[in-house]
């Protein structure tokens, strides 16, 4: 037995380390080397390639995003209409006077709905991973519920009238009845026009004094959604309503306060009484909506708008005195 311990033992073959090559030991290390080094172009490639399409897929979901984020329990989003078709068309105008038709309610051009289109994609996706309960309310005004049209497709949601929101100068008589309306827009849900006058408002008083009463009763209507759970309500307008979002925030209305076609204003907050958090401007339309026209531009109101505001409300600021 001691004999047999004495006896030389067979030398055991160290454990090699594995590495990119190394583990295929039965081929020769010079056609492995050899294949590496075909390999290592093929190889760079796919990783850059990778790289790109990673990156494309990020600006891509970047784009076609709101570029809003929050967890707050309600959303106000502030949308103004798209490109307009008598801006880009002149001439429509004039026939549709001569057709005795509606002249004060243009449609949108072949760019609006092109904007439409990206804006329903845009606010689709970043309401349905926001998640609760979606509301659109809008003006009558047939731009308006072109523009806010593809959303409702896309989340299947009603669309309900908000007379409160027109257009500026407004009167019922402006704008097609509901059942003209309800023809081709079968989502519609009417909403009483709370404006019973003879003559159209005036501009801007008139319409100023309306954002203020339109901010109180939307109050309301948004402090009952809150009862309901998550919630979001979407509110399509024109460039004017600019001046909702003084009063919403609290803050001044100035010329530097502007909205963009297909623009969309994102508000926040948590309940009842809760100051809003602004998480977007709409300012600009930017990036999920790819081209613009000269002839429906970022909108804000002109120095003698709110001068005329100042000197019939003690030199007070809109949204003060209102």
């Amino acid at each position: 037995a001691c004999t047999t311990l004495l006896q030389p033992q067979p030398r055991r073959r160290r454990a090699q380390p594995l590495c990119v090559g190394k583990s295929l030991n039965r081929f020769p290390r010079h056609r492995c080397c050899h294949t590496m080094e075909r390999q290592w172009p093929t190889v760079l490639a796919t990783a850059v390639a990778g790289v790109v399409i990673a990156a494309l897929g990020i600006y891509k979901s970047k784009k076609e995003a709101f570029g809003a984020e929050g967890n707050e329990a309600q959303w106000l989003v502030l949308v103004r209409h798209g490109d307009r078709h008598d801006y880009a068309t002149p001439a429509w105008k004039e026939r549709i006077q001569a057709l005795g038709r509606y002249p004060r309610d243009p449609p949108l051009s072949t760019l609006g709905h092109r904007q439409a289109r990206q804006l329903g994609a845009a606010a689709a996706a970043t309401l349905g991973q926001r998640g609760g309960t979606v509301r659109v309310l809008s003006s009558p005004y047939l731009r308006c519920l072109q523009t806010i049209t593809p959303l409702c497709d896309a989340l299947d949601v009603p669309l309900e009238l908000y007379p409160e929101i027109a257009e500026v100068l407004h009167h019922p008589r402006n704008v097609a009845p509901f059942a003209e309306r309800f023809q081709y827009f079968p989502r519609l849900v009417d909403r009483a026009d709370p404006y019973t006058g003879d003559d159209e408002e005036t501009w801007p008083l008139g319409y100023l004094e309306r954002m203020a009463a339109t901010e109180r009763s939307l109050t309301e209507l948004l402090d009952a959604e809150l009862g309901r759970g998550r919630s979001t309500v979407v509110l399509t307008s024109h460039a004017a309503s600019v001046a909702l979002v003084s009063r919403l925030l609290g803050v001044e209305l100035t010329i530097d306060l502007k909205f963009a076609p297909c623009g969309a204003y994102v508000f926040a907050r948590d309940g009842p009484g809760d100051p809003w958090r602004l998480l977007r401007s709409g300012e600009s339309n930017a990036p999920y909506v790819t081209e613009n026209a000269k002839t429906t531009y970022p909108w804000g109101y002109r120095p003698q708008y709110l001068e005329k505001w100042a000197e019939t409300h003690g030199g007070q600021r809109y949204p003060r005195g209102a």
